[in-house]
């Protein structure tokens, strides 16, 4: 299975956002092998071969899409900014073909079950309430399919981390990975769960890459 970083040079795919975008920190020496990593661990929770239409929920600048491109034959991403077609002329120049547009994820703009994977990484601790978000990409996700999500962990490491960035964990993370995983066992699924270092017990991780099957 290719799990391959399709990781674009840094002027190709700048932040929509700076203020909120991570861009930046793929690039750095340390940090970024943590945000890379992520990224790398989403990739192998996916199908081990090519599926028909994925998509990427909070796609951002579209950093990531490049990648999954590559795992898919056809490629969907929504986010609240209205910069998709920015985006969208920026990826056409690396040769990457993407269907982006503005929505909500609780307001998807496709029929129910049209996708074979859904990815959403670093959305969903934002929310004090995960559940409905995780149901609307169930929504639009095909029966057998897969949903992959990455979220941080709470623990005093990650706090700290998040505070060398300058951010205060609780204010911008009010979900913990807990929070998340219970609202996904409350939605009637048992998640495949794992954790970034390998081995490390969830509550003492730094992040959390979980598959859901339809």
């Amino acid at each position: 299975m290719d799990t391959s970083l399709e990781l674009p040079a840094a002027a190709d795919l700048p932040p929509i956002d700076p203020r909120n975008e991570p861009n930046r920190y793929y690039y750095w020496p340390v940090v970024g092998w943590f945000y890379r990593k992520r990224l790398r661990m989403v990739l192998e929770r996916l199908p081990e071969t090519r599926c028909g239409r994925m998509l990427e929920v909070a796609y951002g600048s579209g950093i990531f899409l490049p990648s999954l491109r590559l795992r898919c034959e056809s490629l969907y991403g929504v986010d609240l900014h209205l910069h998709a077609a920015t985006v969208r002329s920026r990826l056409s120049r690396l040769g990457v073909q993407a269907q982006v547009l503005p929505a909500s994820v609780f307001a998807l703009p496709y029929k129910d079950e049209t996708f074979d994977a859904v990815v959403n990484v670093s959305m969903l601790e934002h929310f004090e309430d995960p559940v409905p978000a995780i149901d609307a990409m169930l929504r639009v996700l095909k029966p057998g399919g897969v949903l992959v999500l990455g979220f941080p962990c709470r623990n005093l490491w990650m706090d700290a981390f998040f505070r060398l960035l300058g951010y205060e964990p609780e204010a911008i993370h009010p979900s913990s990975h807990r929070d998340i995983l219970a609202a996904i066992q409350q939605l009637g699924f048992t998640p495949e769960c794992h954790t970034l270092p390998g081995l490390v017990p969830l509550d003492f991780g730094l992040y959390c890459v979980c598959a859901i099957i339809r």
